[in-house]
């Protein structure tokens, strides 16, 4: 890592390059020396109005370079950071992490698992778990492999368990008309591509049998 300086001045602009390699540039809003996490404030990647602010630990950062230094005129104070708001997206940030490891299976495909969070983010992660390798749901239903919607199952003799079977096979349908309709198009898409550009064999049998000279490759 490259040095990290003892202090930053508040106003600088400084350049930060991730472990991620993903390089930062922003306004230094603040920087704490001992546990070397600087705070820029960045121009937002959605809309032009707003900012960004980035939270860096700089031992993690493995490029660090002042590009303009603070004039000196930097009178305003930086605007507070909302203690609460940071630990809610750190909190939501970690759930979210954590309900994506649960989808996570070793023993069932990667489309199983897609399908998974899926069904997850509609029923919520608490209501859906793996069971081996079927999926349950709301502790009613169970997806067995290979996880159509005639592999649908009730659980229970619950009267409103028939709605929710179906809802859920109706799910499934569409999850996968919709991956095969993607991956039609991308196989027209390559077809149309490789059909509109000729191959150089086909271009010298072409001019071979016109007696046109060959282009030679430049």
């Amino acid at each position: 890592m490259a040095a990290v300086n003892d202090c930053f001045s508040i106003g600088s602009t400084v350049l930060c390059t991730t472990c991620f390699n993903e390089e930062v540039e922003g306004e230094v809003l603040a920087f704490d020396h001992h546990t070397k996490m600087l705070i820029l404030k960045c121009r937002s990647k959605n809309a032009e109005n707003l900012n960004d602010v980035y939270v860096l630990n700089l031992s993690l950062c493995s490029n660090v370079q002042v590009i303009k230094e603070c004039n000196g005129n930097f009178v305003d104070d930086p605007q507070k950071l909302s203690l609460e708001q940071l630990k809610l997206r750190l909190r939501k940030t970690v759930q979210h992490r954590q309900t994506y490891l649960k989808s996570k299976n070793a023993d069932v495909s990667a489309e199983a698992q897609e399908l998974y969070r899926l069904i997850a983010k509609q029923f919520q992660y608490t209501e859906v778990s793996w069971q081996g390798p079927n999926i349950q749901i709301l502790n009613e239903v169970t997806v067995t492999p290979p996880y159509r919607a005639e592999n649908v199952i009730s659980t229970t003799t619950n009267n409103n368990n028939n709605s929710l079977c179906n809802y859920i096979k109706k799910m499934i349908e569409n999850y996968f008309a919709t991956k095969a309709s993607s991956h039609e198009h991308s196989t027209v898409a390559a077809g149309t591509s490789s059909t509109s550009s000729p191959t150089s064999s086909s271009l010298s049998s072409s001019n071979a049998a016109s007696g046109s000279p060959v282009p030679a490759n430049s």
